[in-house]
């Protein structure tokens, strides 16, 4: 099962944290614990962020969750994920996937506090979904992948669903939809092909409805491309970010529509080999995307007052000491933009959230207890800010998500 982009950098946070996770003395002043909350008892409270209660299977829930001071190989034998939060009939929902066999998950929650499995999802072997929208009625599309073919589906309540398969690319290539976002036409989606050879190709996709889909036109670059999020600027105007070239080592990529997602354009700028763009939002003061730098040494982000015109941001909230650190997630909420993702630490890596007023400055956020050893994917900055991802490194991934202190 191929992950979206922001699991996939997971998966190097979790690499990350071999190192670490393997010393036979913690940092000085890092937990010597990752424990997950836990599903029987109470959310745990931090100075800081409330780390959410969240359903798990069987499996999770009988992992040991005390850090080992030595490991071999360190690798989890079950891990689930939160890949994207939304907020819709008065109640949130979080999506993403769990493994071995890879099953789309989903979990609702009245409270954020207390997370409860979806049993009524369709959930079949090589299913995961990456990203979800709340409609105008409040209705509920999430895509993501089914058997290697993308795939979206869609709830009027949060409670009964259906999966629909889109036409599968041919040639023995696979496809996986990393994103999704509404147009004056409906909906866009976008992620990518990715051939029998490894090859991977940027593909949008727009529907009606969400459950009819159609392939849009896009202008592609030479060698490997991935669409990896999307946004709306204005009833026809879209922007779809992403990657040109490898996915650890290539560098951002724009698209613009404006005819609603039918056609779709490559932008250009000096900005964008920067590094790579993993998630975009839009709001009234512009366009922020988010990634990581190009050589792999912190975060990193962008502004675009229009969404033509993008300039990489600044601040010292993207630096982790030439360590990795990744951007995976931006959304706006009521003080500007926050971001949601990871770094690698003396420890066993650890979950980070930045703020910024503007799109342009980013600061991170000091180190909350509960995130060390975990890493996120998705970040909801309203009705409440809260972020999701997992956590339990080195001895398991658990799905998780947590509240802001203010929320």
């Amino acid at each position: 099962m191929r992950h979206t982009q922001p699991l996939r950098l997971l998966a190097g946070f979790a690499a990350a944290g071999i190192v670490a996770a393997c010393a036979s003395t913690p940092s000085s002043g890092a937990p010597t614990t990752n424990s997950v909350a836990s599903p029987s008892g109470s959310p745990k409270a931090s100075a800081n962020w409330l780390a959410a209660r969240v359903e798990q299977p069987a499996a999770i829930e009988s992992a040991p969750t005390d850090a080992p001071v030595f490991c071999s190989p360190c690798h989890p034998i079950v891990g689930t994920y939160i890949d994207s939060i939304v907020a819709s009939h008065g109640s949130y929902l979080a999506f993403g996937h769990d493994q071995p066999p890879s099953h789309a998950a989903a979990w609702t929650s009245t409270d954020a506090s207390d997370w409860h499995r979806v049993a009524t999802l369709p959930a079949p072997e090589g299913s995961g979904i990456a990203a979800s929208l709340v409609e105008g009625n409040g209705a509920i599309l999430a895509v993501g992948e089914s058997a290697g073919v993308a795939a979206a589906w869609h709830s009027a309540d949060g409670l009964a669903w259906t999966l629909t398969a889109l036409p599968a690319p041919g040639d023995g290539a696979t496809e996986w939809l990393t994103s999704v976002a509404a147009s004056s036409g409906g909906f866009v989606a976008g992620g990518y092909e990715e051939s029998s050879t490894a090859q991977r190709a940027a593909t949008l996709w727009r529907s009606s409805d969400g459950a009819r889909w159609t392939r849009a036109t896009v202008q592609t670059p030479g060698g490997d491309s991935e669409v990896t999020g999307i946004a709306s600027l204005g009833p026809a105007s879209l922007l779809a970010v992403g990657i040109a070239g490898d996915e650890r080592r290539g560098t951002a990529a724009i698209w613009r529509s404006a005819d609603g997602g039918t056609s779709w354009q490559a932008l250009s700028s000096p900005a964008f080999a920067a590094g790579r763009m993993l998630a975009v939002v839009a709001a009234g003061s512009g366009a922020v995307a988010v990634g990581e730098r190009q050589d792999q040494t912190g975060a990193a982000a962008w502004y675009s007052p229009d969404g033509s015109t993008w300039v990489s941001s600044t601040g010292s909230g993207l630096a982790n000491g030439g360590l990795e650190m990744v951007m995976t997630a931006v959304a706006a909420d009521g003080s500007g933009f926050a971001a949601a993702g990871w770094r690698t630490d003396a420890g066993n890596g650890s979950a980070v959230v930045w703020r910024s007023g503007d799109g342009r400055t980013w600061v991170h956020e000091p180190q909350d207890v509960s995130f060390s050893g975990a890493g996120l994917a998705c970040v909801l900055g309203s009705p409440r800010l809260m972020v999701g991802g997992t956590m339990g490194w080195p001895d398991t991934h658990a799905a998780q998500a947590w509240v802001a202190p203010s929320g």
